[in-house]
């Protein structure tokens, strides 16, 4: 077993390492070597998806909305039911799954690829039926089930939290909340909306402010009364710092320096299994007391043992540039019918290039010779033009006479009449499926998180949404993975645990995809609109869309695990309140996963930074009546440092306790009681702002890098 998460190697990233230490793939002499994959960057090993065809996208979504359905696993083996699931599944309307896919595509002229007339048929469909056959017995055996899952997948289940479980969490979320009932905590720019119960941006490793020890000495139960205000503070980085050379086969160095932050870092707490299978936090959760609270720390780790097999299921470790899922292939790499490649695989697999020219008249229907050349001297009726094509103004004349007519993307269809018509009637030859091959889904025998690791490090984040008659709606989020680089986040978990009086919500999910097609596809210059249709992306110099797929989106209903990898990109829908008479919520909590391989600073190193923790406990048997006891200059020390403490026998002492010490001791006391008092709330909260702005600077650099990454072929 791998002890990386049980010992103190005193090295950590930022504390003993350089701050954009990253293992990386590759060992010393060159040989791959396991590692996590993140999405913050186009480049990342491991976090690149295959460009999917629209009709493969569309597939998971029908997927994953049948897998929603009360008992799929006993009634997909129904066909009767099955007939009806097809059937549903052919109605849906196709500009609804269309829009969803291409979501995001467009050129940088705002102009989108032409629509695909019918996206899926029962061929399709039949496919899928086998596909889910084979996920519900998965889910049969762990009550997951893998959804979304071509290059990487997202994993679901409505029934691994029991109701015992769901209730422990509701309770603690009343406790937490009724904590906060003079004063709620409502996360900064949410139009007081989103109520943060315990958030990692509150209190979080500040370089050149935090006390930190190398070795992992907090715990839980002595961490105030042992360690508050002890240790030394952690230095700043030096200078902008330098990408280490592992970094080479994780992505490259050119990965920008920003997407690591020199000033904070989340704090993850540290869990250990148990031999009883179970598993204990070993170090406090950042912003949740671990006295007042320790009934809660005993039902989050409920919550992880849960989430630890989705994570197993979506979370793999990785060898080299594969794809995350390493699932067989729905369809057939695309080539031209007559090449001895037709049968080639997956893009990830496939080294050689293959033909996908627009003059290849197997691609399309009608074939050219299908067409009859248009009258003279008329232009092609509406009936004749497929999508949202304009009604031409000139006049053919001659058949083989030359005329350009634009497109509803802009660009011109140049050729002879006859051509031209065919050109814009034409619709793409989408590839059938395969026959289905069943896949092992879940880790291989050793390869579990619980039997390669002794423990892991986990941010927990519990937040409420509150709506309101005058705050009835929440907006669409923005595009995002989770944390900077140096939090080394590799998965999430998020648990819904209860929702009252909103309308349904979903979380989209998109990943990258690999600029240098021209290398895996061999067409003619400009000859591509086939690829563009299929793929419904835009391509090609000066149009060509940003190199993003598109997933899909699971919906977020309350009881609901839903968890992934941080090569995902995702964001929230808007969702409202239904009765709009009425106030509505929506509750749930967030387990963040770090890299099991790369060991973080942790509330392990880290004491609690809270003083009003410290102040209730180093002043919790102080009375009024002993105030008598404590000389009044330090009484008056200890408030004027903590103006918020809230200590009656503190603020008595300083009226009437002992008095008489030099003021030479007075001025000692004072100094070192500066230097060791812990981090108060205004301070805290100074901090999270700052926190804040410095990654909505982190987050545009990275969506800029993602926009800006875009599909190109080479001049041919």
């Amino acid at each position: 077993m791998e002890q990386i998460l049980g010992a103190s190697s005193n090295s950590y990233p930022g504390l003993g390492k350089q701050l954009r230490y990253v293992a990386g793939s590759w060992d010393e002499k060159g040989d791959e070597k396991d590692f996590y994959p993140l999405g913050i960057h186009p480049n990342c090993a491991g976090s690149i998806s295959e460009m999917l065809f629209v009709r493969e996208v569309a597939m998971m979504i029908v997927m994953d909305r049948l897998s929603d359905k009360p008992d799929f696993h006993r009634k997909v083996f129904d066909d009767a039911i099955v007939a009806k699931w097809i059937d549903e599944a052919l109605a849906i309307p196709n500009n609804s799954l269309w829009d969803e896919i291409v979501l995001g595509n467009d050129g940088p002229d705002g102009q989108r690829v032409k629509r695909l007339r019918n996206i899926l048929d029962k061929g399709c469909l039949e496919y899928c039926i086998q596909e889910l056959r084979a996920k519900a017995k998965y889910f049969e055996k762990t009550g997951l089930v893998p959804t979304l899952d071509a290059s990487a997948a997202v994993c679901k289940s409505d029934v691994l939290i029991d109701e015992a479980l769901q209730d422990e969490l509701r309770a603690a979320f009343v406790k937490l909340q009724a904590e906060q009932e003079s004063a709620p905590d409502w996360h900064p720019r949410t139009d007081g909306k989103v109520q943060d119960l315990v958030h990692p941006s509150l209190y979080p490793l500040v370089f050149g402010t935090t006390r930190v020890f190398a070795d992992e000495v907090v715990g839980v139960d002595d961490a105030i009364d042992k360690w508050a205000g002890k240790g030394n503070v952690i230095p700043e980085p030096i200078g902008p710092g330098e990408i280490v050379d592992g970094f080479d086969g994780y992505g490259g160095p050119n990965v920008d320096i920003s997407f690591w932050s020199d000033k904070y870092q989340w704090l993850p707490a540290n869990v250990k299994f148990q031999p009883d299978g179970s598993l204990k936090f070993t170090s406090y959760i950042n912003n949740l007391h671990p006295l007042k609270h320790r009934e809660i720390y005993g039902t989050i780790e409920k919550l992880i043992e849960k989430s630890i097999p989705a994570w197993d299921t979506c979370v793999p470790a990785l060898r080299g540039w594969s794809g995350v899922s390493g699932r067989s292939s729905r369809f057939p790499f695309p080539s031209d019918p007559d090449s001895e490649k037709a049968s080639a695989r997956r893009i990830s697999s496939q080294l050689t290039t293959v033909i996908t020219s627009d003059d290849n008249e197997e691609n399309w229907v009608p074939k050219l010779d299908e067409v009859e050349t248009p009258r003279h001297s008329r232009a092609p009726s509406e009936a004749e033009v497929s999508g949202d094509e304009r009604d031409a103004e000139e006049e053919f004349d001659e058949e083989d006479d030359y005329e350009d007519w634009d497109s509803e993307s802009g660009d011109p269809y140049s050729g002879t009449r006859k051509e031209v018509k065919w050109k814009m009637i034409r619709e793409p030859v989408q590839s059938q499926p395969l026959k289905f091959e069943a896949w092992k889904y879940g880790p291989s025998q050793g390869e579990s998180l619980r039997e390669r690791f002794d423990g892991l490090q986990i941010i927990v984040k519990m937040a409420s949404i509150e709506l309101t008659p005058e705050k009835p709606e929440f907006p669409v989020g923005g595009w995002h993975v989770e944390g900077q680089m140096n939090e080394h986040i590799v998965g999430t978990a998020l648990y819904y645990l209860d929702s009252e009086n909103i309308t349904p919500s979903h979380l989209q999910f998109r990943m990258h995809t690999t600029y240098d097609i021209d290398h895996k596809f061999r067409v003619g210059q400009d000859n591509f609109k086939w690829m563009e249709r299929v793929y419904g992306t835009r391509l090609g110099s000066g149009q060509d869309a940003p190199c993003l797929q598109n997933y899909g989106s699971v919906e977020t209903k309350e009881g609901r695990l839903l968890a992934f990898p941080n090569v995902f990109h995702h964001r929230v829908s808007p969702f409202k309140l239904k009765d709009k008479t009425k106030p509505g919520h929506r509750r749930f909590i967030a387990l963040w996963l770090v890299d099991p391989l790369t060991r973080v600073i942790s509330t392990a190193n880290v004491p609690p930074q809270q003083q009003d923790w410290w102040m209730d406990r180093a002043f919790i048997n102080l009375k009024t009546a002993e105030a008598s006891k404590v000389a009044t200059p330090i009484a008056q020390t200890i408030l004027d440092k903590a103006p918020s403490a809230e200590n009656s026998g503190l603020k008595a002492a300083a009226k009437g306790g002992t008095h008489g010490l030099p003021v030479e001791l007075m001025n000692m006391l004072a100094d070192e009681f500066d230097d060791a008092l812990p981090m108060n709330l205004e301070e805290a909260k100074e901090h999270r702002l700052n926190l804040m702005d410095i990654r909505t600077v982190f987050q545009g650099n990275a969506e800029s890098r993602w926009e800006e990454q875009t599909y190109s072929f080479c001049e041919h």
